[in-house]
């Protein structure tokens, strides 16, 4: 009797080894989701906000990374604006420290207009703890270098280059290179603004900007490849109601070598109804637009309109504008920002 007593007594505590060792496998193990401190701790910093330098040469390849330190895991928000453009970068993360590795500047945007040569105000809010906000600036000595060809910036007076079709002298004094607001990029965009007072015709005006402005006989493109091949544009939309942008890819049909309007073969990028106020991107690959790899070579224009919608407008109509700014073509996706 006293044997297996004594056996029962030796399974019992090897059991109880093995169940205290699991135990202790399971602290060493990783914690999922936040830890305690994370949620119930108090928040103090351990390194201020700084940068890796002063001014930042984003032309020449330099980028600028931002560091912090808190105790804990922590919701952050690091706002990057500029002082002229009013332009941001926003970075946004869940961790106890900023580094160049979800901190690091490269000079593009999250929201336009593209930044200048400026100095800018950064910021990192901290929103879940009560800790004011930590400040530093940086100043941009020269811009980000963005890729893609260029087709249209209007940065200074095309001439010929671009086309104004006023037929029906709709189109106001105001319209085209403006500074009226801050451009997508660089000095000016092209702002188009009328009313269309003949009833039941739509058409304000329009531009054509040929592709010689280019200094090309067609618009240099990255790709020939339709699917990989995209073009990019900024509008600006003031909050007019009853505005519609029209843009148009033109083919070469005829080989000429020069744009003829009526001979050649235009693809639509499609309406857009513009009812936002400041700057929006948009893009499409132009095998969307229905363009095949021999026609992508060979564009000579792009065509920009300006219509109203008629249906939607009082009597007598009411101006209707927008502006348009940097047209791109890029390869293999949008234009990075």
């Amino acid at each position: 009797m006293k044997t297996v007593s004594k056996n029962r007594t030796c399974v019992a505590l090897t059991l109880a080894a093995v169940f205290l060792l699991a135990g202790c496998d399971h602290l060493t193990e990783p914690i999922d989701g936040p830890r305690l401190i994370d949620r119930f701790g108090d928040f103090s910093l351990i390194e201020p906000l700084g940068e890796s330098r002063p001014s930042v040469d984003f032309a020449a390849g330099e980028s600028v990374a931002f560091t912090a330190r808190f105790n804990k895991q922590v919701n952050w928000v690091l706002e990057i604006t500029g002082q002229t453009s009013g332009a941001v970068k926003r970075f946004e993360d869940f961790s106890d420290e900023l580094t160049d590795a979800n901190a690091l500047w490269r000079g593009g945007t999250t929201e336009l207009p593209f930044f200048g040569t400026e100095i800018c105000d950064v910021a990192l809010i901290i929103p879940d703890e009560e800790v004011d906000t930590l400040r530093t600036i940086v100043e941009v000595l020269s811009v980000k270098e963005y890729e893609g060809n260029v087709a249209a910036d209007f940065n200074e007076d095309a001439g010929s280059d671009i086309f104004v079709g006023n037929f029906e002298f709709e189109l106001d004094a105001s319209s085209g290179l403006s500074a009226e607001v801050r451009p997508a990029e660089g000095e000016f965009f092209y702002l188009l603004r009328g009313t269309d007072d003949v009833v039941n015709n739509f058409f304000v005006g329009l531009i054509d900007i040929k592709a010689t402005i280019t200094g090309e006989t067609y618009f240099p493109v990255p790709t020939s490849v339709p699917e990989d091949l995209y073009f990019n544009m900024f509008l600006y939309s003031f909050g007019t109601p009853n505005t519609i942008a029209v843009v148009q890819l033109v083919f070469d049909e005829n080989g000429s070598g020069a744009f003829e309007d009526g001979q050649d073969q235009v693809f639509a990028y499609g309406d857009i109804v513009v009812d936002w106020v400041g700057w929006q991107h948009f893009h499409k690959p132009m095998s969307e637009l229905g363009l095949t790899q021999a026609q992508v070579q060979e564009l000579v224009a792009i065509r920009v309109l300006l219509i109203s919608d008629n249906n939607a407008q009082p009597s007598p109509p009411l101006p209707v504008d927008y502006g348009i700014d940097y047209l791109t073509f890029t390869a293999g996706g949008p234009l990075q920002l």
